[in-house]
């Protein structure tokens, strides 16, 4: 290799069933499908080229026009003459690494499957997979047509694989993650291979696990929805959405389209999103438990004293009045039965059964507090919207309230203890030297420190004895630590509660501030 720059490396496949080798290994290329699309040089800007693929694709779909503009826009102009190519060689069991020597061609006098192309200089064509680690490997597993190696060192490797054929592994400071699960590697390759009329399905908490993730903080769903995304593909309906407990699929969504094929089909469907559009991180309606735990129903035909009974017998307040077809006739309530006892001493439950709303699980939650309390409950539609798929009542909203707050509460209450016995105890002399740089000079108390200044300021031999606790020092500093990082994640938002373990550590950490300053 020459010259200080390590060339990128991309993988460019040859066809879903490689159906494009043959000729790109023999006239020097690599070639893209989307044989619906014209000359992508007409296009400058990549909003243009979108342009043209939304024409050429009329049925494509918002999520996967984004996603094929993004893989066609790199392969017309984002992959640089000099950059490695990298083309897994279907027919043979090998893998081909070339260098990119121009610009994108547009031949439209070639087969119509062989006129979106890259030149290149194939340097090897015939590198056995077994000479290629499996991290590597993984990364080439994409469904996408057009993708960047970049995980775990790949430029350098895929440079020394070109070069001597081998695989050197990652750099020591390499992205040490790079799929490093097993068993997160083996399920996003089983979904690449699935059929899509049957995907991988799983609760959203499973889902987070391969991940060593338990809730959805924003750093957790920018590491899925990059290992998605590099993969081509995404989950439905989004995993950013919903209790934690329901469950989502995982779908191809970058795969190129089959020849002659302007729709997506089946595979259309429009709880569909790239995880690179996924919505903002706003709580909503189905991120309640209640939303997706199904509700209780009769048929609209029922006796109200058949309802009356069920009702009491199992503690209901209100029943959803469904048919067996799924149509929502609404909800008959004990208020309900009362003012249609009003005007009839013997109602039927259609006289006792009352119109209300049915909300998307993806409406937010905030704009139908006052509704749920007006009412005292909704019923909630299924992220499909045909079935009712749970009602929230108020008791939910104080639930889902008190899971919000807590943490807020416990971590506030164990900064106050922290800091009142810092301020008796520790000169502010000493408070100064570890607060943050930025309010050193000012700080009059310990209210300047963060929990993570706490460890700093009682590091020292001196300030830890100033406190005077009979407690032992170094776990004091690993509950610290904990706590500290678990006020760092509830600071950005998560849709999920806090896990009974974090929970136990809030509360270990707090009744031991309690114990040691009990007048506090």
């Amino acid at each position: 290799m020459t010259g200080s720059r390590v060339p990128a490396a991309w993988l460019v496949r040859g066809g879903r069933r490689g159906e494009r080798e043959r000729v790109a290994l023999a006239d020097g290329l690599v070639i893209v499908g989307w044989n619906e699309l014209g000359d992508m040089s007409r296009a400058a800007t990549k909003e243009e080229l979108r342009a043209l693929i939304a024409q050429a694709y009329p049925g494509g779909g918002k999520a996967r026009i984004a996603n094929w503009t993004g893989q066609l826009w790199r392969f017309r102009a984002v992959i640089e003459v000099g950059d490695h190519v990298v083309m897994p060689v279907k027919s043979r069991g090998t893998i081909a690494i070339g260098r990119v020597t121009g610009p994108y061609e547009y031949r439209a006098d070639a087969p119509e499957d062989s006129r979106h192309v890259r030149p290149v200089r194939w340097l090897r064509t015939d590198i056995p997979r077994d000479a290629v680690r499996q991290d590597l490997l993984d990364s080439m597993g994409s469904l996408l047509t057009v993708c960047g190696l970049n995980r775990a060192d790949a430029d350098a490797r895929i440079a020394h694989l070109a070069e001597h054929g081998t695989d050197p592994g990652p750099a020591q400071d390499a992205d040490a993650d790079a799929y490093g699960s097993a068993s997160r590697s083996e399920l996003l390759a089983q979904a690449a291979e699935r059929d899509p009329a049957d995907p991988i399905r799983m609760p959203i908490r499973s889902f987070l696990s391969l991940w060593d993730a338990v809730r959805r903080t924003n750093a957790t769903v920018e590491r899925i929805e990059a290992d998605l995304a590099e993969k081509g593909l995404t989950t439905r309906p989004p995993f950013t959405e919903g209790w934690i407990g329901s469950t989502i699929q995982l779908v191809p969504l970058g795969e190129e389209p089959a020849a002659g094929q302007t729709d997506t089909d089946a595979q259309r469907a429009e709880d569909t999103q790239d995880v690179a559009d996924l919505p903002p991180l706003t709580l909503r309606i189905g991120d309640l438990e209640a939303a997706g735990k199904g509700v209780m129903s009769v048929p609209p035909g029922r006796s109200l004293r058949s309802v009356v009974t069920t009702m009491v017998a199992l503690g209901y307040s209100q029943l959803a009045v469904i048919a067996e077809d799924g149509t929502f006739h609404g909800a008959v309530s004990w208020e309900s039965i009362g003012r249609a006892r009003m005007s009839d001493p013997d109602p039927s439950l259609d006289q006792a059964t009352v119109s209300v709303p049915l909300v998307d699980q993806d409406e937010p939650l905030l704009d139908q507090i006052e509704q749920i309390y007006t009412r005292g409950f909704v019923f909630v539609r299924s992220s499909d919207k045909r079935t009712v798929s749970g009602i929230i009542s108020t008791a939910d909203l104080t639930q889902q309230f008190g899971d919000l707050a807590r943490p807020f509460v416990l971590i506030e209450e164990a900064e106050r203890r922290l800091r009142r016995r810092v301020d008796e105890k520790v000169p502010l002399a000493e408070i100064r030297k570890s607060a943050p740089r930025r309010s050193r000079d000012s700080a009059r108390s310990a209210a300047a420190l963060t929990l993570g200044n706490y460890r700093f300021l009682l590091d020292t031999d001196e300030n830890w004895a100033r406190l005077d606790w009979d407690v032992d020092r170094g776990l004091f500093f690993d509950l610290l630590k904990s706590v500290n990082a678990i006020r760092n994640e509830t600071m950005h938002f998560s849709p999920d509660p806090l896990t009974p373990e974090q929970l136990a550590q809030l509360n270990g950490f707090l009744a031991l501030l309690r114990a040691l300053d009990p007048t506090a």
